[in-house]
This record gives structure tokens, sequence and C-alpha cells, in this order.
């Protein structure tokens, strides 16, 4: 039998959970990520439990500990414990999934099942372990060579079938795969090639989120080298990763957006939340605009235009309307023409000044 370590952090919170589901008789096991970082000695603060039975107690309870509230989410019905503290808790059921088609969501055949046939849903090997906390043992349920395949640094599908259930888990091979430096286990790539026309019937929502969980990779590149060989690339409308791109998921959407064929195609391919498409458009056309901006830009808009273009002048157009009419105009179409006018002479460094700008009026008013 293998006991695994748990870090200190993590057996404080989960200690008085087991205590729980012991007192109710119900199986509770870490699965999944955090038993992986586990073994790899890697700090990991998001904690997906796993109970044989229902699981708000659980739940409940570590909200109490972590001073937070408990929300439902997702098709399953999932417990998420909210807080302003660095962990992050999740409680499920154990669960049988089927698919009723290649891509399509799974469905749910049966719950409360013992977790080895829970494991048996997950991507991979090195993901389909479980830990035991409600007996003490802390034993290691591994019923699919997870832990030989993390000796070895290999990422294996569970079934042959499992990337054409689910194309977005060849997504999540190319992140593991870069990120851990691990190889393809044989027959993987072939698999994920031979998946990829069952990937094109994935929502626009599912492959946002791949989209986000890439670019949010500590280092993006080598999962999107590996999607390019593969043939992935295409389906994310992405030009690529290109090396010193910023840190942050909505910074890196901006800076793949300006080097797009066409930007506002490749962010209006994605469901995005309305304020972060709203400051993507505007990111792309503060950057490809000839004109000065009417009024000073959002700053993180003009971080991510002077990232992709240091030289541009992005201050707001040093003349307003109001110094249009105090020179005697009235508003109207040359009213309009003049104003644009100057703003593209001041983009193009023609007008450098408020000053400037002012004796050019002077010059045009008349």
């Amino acid at each position: 039998m293998s006991r695994v370590a748990i870090p200190a952090e993590a057996a404080k919170l989960l200690a008085p959970l087991a205590d729980e589901a012991r007192m109710r008789g119900t199986p509770l096991y870490a699965v999944g990520g955090p038993v992986r970082d586990w073994l790899l000695k890697r700090p990991n603060f998001d904690v997906d439990l796993t109970v044989a039975g229902p699981p708000d107690p659980v739940a409940e309870a570590a909200a109490r500990l972590l001073g937070g509230t408990v929300e439902t989410f997702g098709r399953f019905g999932t417990r998420r414990v909210v807080s302003k503290g660095k962990f992050r808790v999740d409680v499920a059921t154990t669960r049988a999934e089927s698919y009723p088609a290649p891509a399509a969501l799974p469905v749910v055949d049966a719950t409360g099942v013992p977790i080895e046939r829970d494991l048996f849903r997950r991507d991979f090997t090195v993901n389909a372990m479980a830990v035991r906390l409600d007996g003490g043992s802390r034993e290691l349920v591994d019923p699919y060579g997870g832990l030989r395949d993390l000796k070895a640094k290999v990422v294996r599908v569970l079934h042959p079938a499992s990337f054409r259930d689910d194309p977005t888990r060849v997504f999540r091979a190319a992140r593991f795969m870069g990120r851990l430096k691990y190889a393809a286990a044989p027959g993987l790539v072939d698999a994920a090639k031979a998946a990829l026309p069952h990937a094109a019937g994935l929502s626009p929502h599912r492959l946002l989120h791949e989209l986000d969980c890439l670019l949010g990779e500590k280092d993006p590149g080598p999962a999107f080298d590996l999607l390019k060989k593969w043939g992935y690339l295409r389906l994310l409308g992405s030009p690529g990763w290109t090396a010193g791109l910023p840190v942050g998921v909505e910074e890196r959407l901006a800076a793949l957006a300006l080097r797009a064929k066409d930007g506002k195609a490749f962010v209006d391919a994605f469901p995005h939340e309305h304020k972060r498409r709203a400051r993507l458009h505007a990111v792309l056309e503060l950057a490809f605009s000839d004109k000065a901006p009417r009024t000073p830009p959002e700053p993180s808009v003009a971080a991510a235009v002077k990232r992709f273009a240091p030289k541009a002048n992005l201050k707001a157009c040093y003349l307003t309307g109001a110094d249009l009419i105090a020179a005697g105009l009235q508003p109207g179409p040359a009213f309009h023409k003049l104003l644009d006018e100057a703003a593209r002479l001041q983009r193009a460094g023609k007008l450098r000044t408020r000053a400037a700008a002012l004796a050019w009026l002077e010059n045009h008013a008349a």
C-alpha cells in the first residue's frame, strides 16, 4: 500500500473533512490534480474531493473551516467553496459517465459508484489517482498506472476512445506535456490526430475554456507548438505563440489578436464576457487607427497597444469640440472633419503639443 504525503497546509484543512466523512460513513477521496501534484511535490491549492455519497456535509464543513460559502456549479452539481483564502475546494459525488456522441458532453450513468469507476471517466492516467481520506490511511488509489506514468514522465489516456469522446482532452494533453516536459505514450499522438474531425464539433464555449487554460500556463509556447503539429491550432483561430508575450490571460489574448491576420475575427470567434470583448475590440481599434483617440484610453488597453507598438503616440487628441466652438466653428460635417484631421496629424507625429494643435486650428478655422 502506497501512502501519499500531503503537504502540511492541505493536511490541516483535510483532517476535519475526513472526520466529517468518517462520522457519516461516507468514503472521501482527494482526486486528480492535487494527488498528481502532491506526488510530484508541486504546490497545488485547488483541492478536488469526491465522496461516494451526498457532497453537502463535506462542502459545508470546508466552508466553515475556510470562512466561505458553498456554491453549486456545473451540470453535475459540484459544490464549490468560495472564500478569500488560498484554497479552492470542490466537492463532487462519485459518478460514471458515457458519451452519447463524439465531442458531446457526457451523461451520468450512475452516482455513488466505487472510486475506481469514477476515476475511469478522467482524462489521463496521471490524473486518475485518488487518496483515501476518511480512514486516515492516505492510501493511494491507482487502478490505471498513474504513478508508473508519473515516474516515467509519460502522458497516457485511459482508453483508445478517450480523444474521440472528448477532444478537449487533446488540448489538455498538450498543456501537461508542455508544462511537465512529459512525453506522449505510444499511440497518443495518432489518436489525437484521428480525433481532429470530431474536435470540429466542439462548441465555442468549450474551445474558449481550453484557450484560456492554455494562456494561463506559465509558458504556453510548448503546448502551442504541439497543437500546431497535431493540427489543432486552427480550431482556435490563433496565429501561434511568440516568445516574450505578456503575462496574463487577457493580455495574451490581446497580443494574439494584434498578431492575427484578422484580429477582430479571432476575438469574435469566441463567446468572451462582454467587458473583456469590449476591451479587446478597443485594443484593436486603437492599435490600427490612424487617429489619436478622442478620450484617454483605458490603461490596460493602452498598455496592450504599447507592447505591440512601443513608439505609438496614444495621447488623447489635443483638440476637442470645445476648442473648435471657441474658435467660432459650429458642429456639423466640416466641424467633425476638422477634428478628425487634427487627430490624424497628432497620431502621425505632426502635432506634438497642444500649443501646436491650437496654432494649427487657428490657421484652419478661418
